[in-house]
């Protein structure tokens, strides 16, 4: 029987800031290709003229699965995001986010509204294209200008937490108290009526998060037999609420219900994926595609569902297969042109004038003090 003992709870001892697993950057482009492969070859779209469901039934059956990526989106950013942040101070937290989130989704919303504009398919004003631009536009009542946004928000709501940590100092005790206090709490204002709270702690995906949480703190010390425990919670958590909510959004955009059983898995492999990139010899691969791969998911995901549908559009005569080929490939072009034309001369600069502002503005608090 293993002791459990208070030593791994009280060690603060960070993986280095610089250490990158690149097998974990492959997990997301995989995660971002399972969305894409569900939006061109699942979705009920009216970029077909006929329902993927009939001209490739089989690709159908597996791809409608793809709703799963966004779950392992979510493990995989509780893993990195708290990596990210440990250690770190809350102006820089909050400096590195903001820069690495806003340069490519600024780009992102303009290029796909052109798109949608260009085409005569756009449906929003200039002025809610504009509050898309601000990335708080749901709590607003404003729609996405590509329903693949939704997730940002749900991310953001994250963030919030990590801040709210980060200005009581971050230790191993306070994720764990966490880990299992938010899932909780989040699913028992649900469950009584107090929408907001529930929203505000994005109750059903708040155990995938969590887990990745879990896997960062196992990954530091694996001997955490705490962390295990949570961990072990958190995907029970996960099974009873991602689960169920993913397959609702597969059913609802579909039409086409999945087996309750393929929640468990799933659900279990989103956990396992993560697990196998940080604790296995996995880990260890330094193949630099995969990195490259990596830093092109995240432009990829915010670009490829509108554009990628009128592409699908304007050559599905020539076949589903050139069709769902060519959307791929010019969604990886552009996320590409944004990732190497935008985010990286840019994100840099906007991380340091970030920082320089929050700092500016304590100097000033403090003179006017």
């Amino acid at each position: 029987m293993v002791e459990m003992t208070p030593a791994p709870l009280l060690r603060e001892r960070a993986l280095p800031q610089t250490q990158r697993y690149a097998a974990l950057d492959g997990l997301r482009f995989v995660a971002a290709l399972a969305v894409l492969a569900f939006h061109y070859t699942a979705r009920e779209t009216d970029a077909w003229t006929t329902p993927a469901s009939e001209f490739a039934p089989g690709v159908f059956d597996v791809s409608k699965y793809g709703v799963f990526g966004v779950d392992l989106f979510f493990v995989i950013s509780g893993f990195v995001i708290l990596m990210s942040a440990w250690g770190r101070p809350l102006d820089g937290f909050v400096a590195s986010r903001i820069a690495r989130l806003y340069p490519a989704y600024w780009v992102s919303v303009l290029l796909t509204a052109a798109v949608l504009i260009a085409t005569g398919a756009y449906w929003l004003s200039p002025s809610e294209i504009a509050i898309n631009l601000t990335m708080l536009h749901e709590p607003f009542g404003v729609d996405h200008v590509d329903g693949v946004y939704w997730t940002l928000w749900v991310e953001m709501r994250f963030y919030l937490l990590i801040a709210i940590l980060l200005c009581f100092r971050l230790t191993e005790r306070k994720v764990l108290v966490l880990s299992v206090v938010w899932p909780v709490v989040a699913v028992l204002a649900e469950r009584h009526g107090f929408d907001f709270l529930a929203y505000m702690l994005v109750w059903q995906h708040a155990p995938l998060f969590a887990g990745g949480m879990l896997i960062y703190l196992i990954v530091r010390e694996r001997r955490n037999v705490m962390a295990w425990m949570l961990l072990a919670v958190n995907i029970a958590f996960a099974i009873t609420t991602a689960g169920p909510e993913a397959a609702q959004r597969i059913e609802s955009t579909t039409g086409s219900p999945i087996p309750e059983w393929t929640q468990f898995v799933l659900i279990v492999m989103c956990f396992g994926a993560v697990l196998l990139v940080t604790l296995t010899p996995v880990r260890r691969l330094s193949w630099s595609w995969l990195t490259t791969v990596g830093a092109l998911t995240y432009p990829l995901y915010l670009l490829h569902e509108h554009i990628g549908w009128k592409v699908i559009a304007h050559t599905q005569q020539y076949g589903w297969l050139v069709a769902v080929l060519l959307a791929t490939t010019v969604s990886i072009a552009l996320a590409a042109g944004v990732h190497y034309g935008i985010e990286r001369p840019f994100a840099p600069k906007l991380r340091r004038a970030v920082q320089a502002a929050i700092g500016d503005a304590r100097s000033h608090g403090r003179r006017a003090e």
